[in-house]
């Protein structure tokens, strides 16, 4: 490909929970015309966020087992490489969906070695925070939140229906730079021409990133293996789940834990497969589909702190919400 014809490709970043897959859908869902290829990175096991992109006709990639600032980024240029070479269905965009304990720099590195320059044209990184949940990180986690700050062109400000104004404001004087293009939505709802494309119209922009006071704190935990900070955990099986139970559970679970998902196979829903949703005290468990000749079955993640994850407890908890 020339110079003059790289594919653009948006980056999707964001905390644990704040809402990247459902913005992911919305733009996948929405008439924009374009070959598109997704990449979806999961920090675990099993790559659950690739179950949860509603859209069949794209191109999807999963690279799973690992953050993809660190374990997984030799396949992230293996799959790149492959979706270049491919001629007979190249895309014409590329969306990659980072974990939510990805650093999007080390992305965005990657994106500019020698054998990508040409071919691929960094469009825009794109952070995704929750407005609720986000004032309240702290340590590792606040560091680890504002490096995905630091680099990001756009700043989707989710959730917005959950907090108030005062609450937004204190957000954004607290954590963005100044001159951020911050954008809020609900349930992922941005116009489609602010999130794809949006390099064309870069130069009009006033947002330059500035240098904080914390640099080379953050600097440091960039280096850190994620591995380091956050402990995962899956889950698996086939028997159906008791609806009651698992909510039970899911309000049990240790505050430090931040973050569940994943497809459940639930008795009192015989026939659909149910997505599941925890971020902090929250969680939802919603019929999506039907199981679309897959065998019924429940697959979930769970991400939490570093020790804070007590494999022996959760699948004694998650297996007694097996239905009798």
């Amino acid at each position: 490909m020339s110079k003059r014809n790289p594919i653009p490709v948006t980056i999707v970043s964001g905390f644990l929970g704040a809402g990247k897959t459902t913005l992911l859908n919305r733009i996948l869902t929405s008439d924009h015309g374009l070959r598109m290829a997704v990449m979806v990175n999961d920090f675990g096991a099993i790559n659950i966020d690739s179950q949860l992109i509603v859209s069949q006709t794209q191109t999807m990639v999963s690279l799973a087992n690992g953050c993809i600032c660190c374990t997984v980024e030799s396949d992230l240029i293996e799959q790149l490489g492959r979706l270049l070479d491919d001629r007979a269905s190249r895309p014409e965009y590329i969306v990659i969906e980072a974990s939510g304990v990805s650093n999007p720099s080390k992305i965005a590195n990657t994106l500019r070695y020698p054998q990508f320059r040409e071919a691929l044209a960094i469009d825009s990184i794109l952070t995704v925070v929750d407005a609720e949940q986000f004032g309240q990180l702290d340590g590792a986690m606040a560091q680890l939140a504002m490096e995905q700050l630091d680099v990001a062109d756009i700043i989707v400000v989710n959730k917005m229906d959950r907090v108030g104004r005062e609450q937004i404001d204190a957000l954004k004087a607290r954590w963005f730079y100044p001159n951020a293009r911050v954008l809020e939505s609900q349930y992922g709802e941005v116009p489609l021409e602010l999130v794809l494309g949006v390099g064309r119209f870069k130069e009009g922009w006033s947002f330059r990133p500035a240098a904080t006071a914390s640099a080379p704190v953050l600097a440091a935990t960039r280096e850190q293996d994620h591995a380091a900070i956050f402990d995962t955990w899956s889950f698996s099986t086939e028997r159906p789940l008791s609806l009651k139970a698992l909510r039970k559970t899911l309000a049990a679970l240790p505050s430090e834990i931040y973050r569940a998902k994943g497809v459940c196979h639930i008795a009192e829903a015989p026939g659909k497969r149910c997505v599941l949703h925890l971020v902090g005290s929250r969680s939802e468990i919603k019929p999506q589909d039907s199981w679309e000749g897959m065998a019924p079955h429940t697959q979930l993640i769970v991400i939490g702190a570093r020790g804070a994850v007590d494999a022996v407890e959760l699948r004694s908890a998650f297996e007694a919400c097996i239905a009798c």
